[in-house]
């Protein structure tokens, strides 16, 4: 049965890797990126044909709610939302909502896609978070990108502590209404970046 799977931050790395897979299944795959050179390039090295791809800024979050939109315009029903795009270092910290560009990108993105997109994924869905073995007590005021701005480690270690948090909760509360939530470490893609 062919499924429509959107994979954030499918660009490189663990996401195009996983988009070739899943496209040469068969399924229908939603590629997202921040780079439309690269979104291209990425849709081009699909083995199958049903392919689409969103291009935005996921450290923006008027940028999520407009991928957000774009693919509850698109679609009536998402069997599965990978939320795999993360960031480790970047020249600038703070983003221009004010956030430390990590928990943005790493924590606050997913969640408010995945709010947005409940809808479509309906009670036999899937959210899948690309979390990690770094994890570290999470700072509330680093979270909100206040206080004292936190090294790169510190702040993914955070960040993905505080996605597999949030993963953990939404699932206890929305039980059997909703799609099922996962955090997975997926370890090291030693031929990427990661």
């Amino acid at each position: 049965m062919t499924k429509t799977i959107l994979i954030t931050g499918s660009t490189d790395g663990i996401g195009l890797a996983a988009a070739k897979i899943l496209s040469e299944s068969g399924h229908r795959v939603l590629l997202h990126g921040r780079s439309q050179a690269k979104l291209t390039a990425a849709a081009n090295a699909m083995p199958g044909n049903s392919v689409e791809t969103y291009l935005a800024d996921l450290s923006r979050m008027s940028e999520v709610e407009a991928l957000a939109s774009a693919v509850l315009e698109k679609h009536q029903t998402l069997d599965v939302l990978i939320n795999n795009a993360g960031i480790l270092r970047a020249p600038e910290t703070i983003t221009a909502d004010g956030l430390d560009v990590r928990f943005a990108v790493n924590t606050i993105a997913p969640y408010l896609l995945t709010q947005r997109l409940l809808p479509l994924l309906g009670t036999t869905g899937r959210v899948v978070n690309l979390s990690s073995a770094a994890q570290a007590p999470v700072n509330p005021d680093a979270l909100v990108g206040q206080g004292r701005q936190l090294n790169d480690n510190a702040a993914y270690a955070q960040s993905k502590l505080a996605l597999t948090m949030w993963s953990r909760s939404l699932a206890l509360l929305i039980k059997e209404e909703g799609p099922a939530i996962i955090a997975v470490n997926p370890g090291s893609l030693l031929a990427t970046k990661m």
